[in-house]
């Protein structure tokens, strides 16, 4: 008797060491906890970041500082957490723009930025714009939405629902749906 309760107590446990191991996902050859896909993770990861970009005289054409920075490499874009950008003509600070976030796209010649973004000028009379999206192309000098937008200035405001603005040649094109108020000054 003995020999006979050692067996089946031998027999029981290798039946629920295989039962366990299979059970377990031991014996599964594609374990969860070991994706080896690391397409979707950042190559690389930049905390408080402070940048400029001159052009071909020297000038700088604009300056980014940010909290974070991730970069994607399978779609060679980024991610900018709490960007401030300042947008430079003829090496002079022109535009300031701030965001929640941002995306960069396009060999980073494309920014794209989102919520709570607000850009104010910097040089001549005061005027700034707000909006929850925002596209900035520094090699075209433009800023484009197709979200609602508010203009501030000393005489007034105008709001509309999409904006195209070109830097270099000091332009803004309301979209649609424009309204607006406007102060004459006093005689």
């Amino acid at each position: 008797m003995d020999v006979r309760n050692t067996l089946s107590l031998a027999g029981g446990l290798l039946a629920l060491g295989a039962v366990g191991y299979y059970w377990g996902g031991f014996g599964q050859s594609d374990s969860p906890l070991l994706n080896t896909d690391t397409s979707h993770l950042p190559d690389y990861d930049v905390v408080s970041i402070k940048g400029k970009q001159t052009n071909e005289l020297g000038q700088i054409t604009h300056t980014l500082t940010a909290e974070r920075l991730e970069h994607y490499p399978q779609a060679d874009n980024s991610v900018v957490t709490k960007p401030i950008v300042t947008l430079y003509k003829d090496g002079v600070s022109a535009w300031k723009i701030s965001a929640q976030q941002a995306l960069t796209s396009n060999h980073n010649r494309e920014l794209q930025l989102n919520q709570q973004v607000l850009g104010q000028r910097i040089n001549g009379q005061a005027l700034s714009l707000e909006t929850e999206t925002l596209t900035a192309n520094q090699e075209l000098q433009t800023l484009t939405t197709a979200a609602p937008v508010i203009i501030r200035s000393p005489q007034g405001q105008i709001s509309s629902v999409g904006l195209s603005a070109n830097l270099q040649e000091s332009t803004l094109t309301f979209t649609s749906q424009v309204r607006g108020t406007y102060v004459l000054p006093p005689h």
